[in-house]
């Protein structure tokens, strides 16, 4: 008797909720956002899953906004274990464990994409009231993803707060191309 690969059990739990696979990932589109699990596998640590997320239609407006360096949203994540009981979780020679990863997934990963899916619930994710806006590294899908909640002021006040000197170069120049943008969406008055 062959033992069940991890791809294989994952399929079986993945498939039937229209999750498609390329490789080691499994994806589909919900209302609009992304969701993605994948396979990871380590020489040393064994084999895990984590769960990605994003909101096509933020990712849009961020790639449509000029700024010297493309804009996109970094993707957020959540490894499997985390959702079990705050630990990372890895499965090494245990001749169980693609089932048991397979139920992990399907008990604990699917309906973390319930809590990810609305725009504010992104917002949440983003950082949102975290007031350190510039050690976001989503701060412009934050900022966007308010925008689209209509909350374009609070969007807006991201951008006050000093850019503490630790600041990664790279989140400021996008940062304040989403600034110019969102100053760019206020009505006319």
């Amino acid at each position: 008797m062959t033992r069940k690969s991890y791809a294989a059990a994952l399929d079986e739990v993945l498939q039937p909720v229209g999750f498609e696979r390329e490789g080691k990932w499994w994806s589909r589109t919900v209302g609009g956002v992304l969701e993605q699990v994948d396979l990871q596998t380590s020489s040393i640590a064994g084999t895990t899953s984590n769960f990605w997320s994003k909101d096509l239609e933020t990712e849009r407006i961020l790639k449509g906004i000029e700024c010297e360096t493309p804009l996109h949203i970094i993707q957020f994540g959540m490894r499997v274990g985390r959702l079990i009981d705050g630990y990372d979780r890895w499965w090494r020679n245990d001749p169980n464990g693609p089932t048991q990863l397979a139920k992990a997934v399907q008990v604990h990963g699917l309906p973390w994409f319930d809590q990810v899916r609305s725009l504010e619930d992104q917002a949440k994710w983003y950082g949102r009231g975290g007031g350190q806006p510039w050690r976001t590294a989503n701060l412009p899908a934050l900022a966007v993803t308010l925008f689209r909640l209509g909350a374009l002021e609070e969007a807006l006040v991201l951008f006050d707060a000093p850019e503490p000197r630790t600041a990664i170069p790279s989140l400021v120049v996008s940062g304040r191309c989403v600034q110019r943008w969102l100053e760019g969406q206020k009505p006319d008055t």
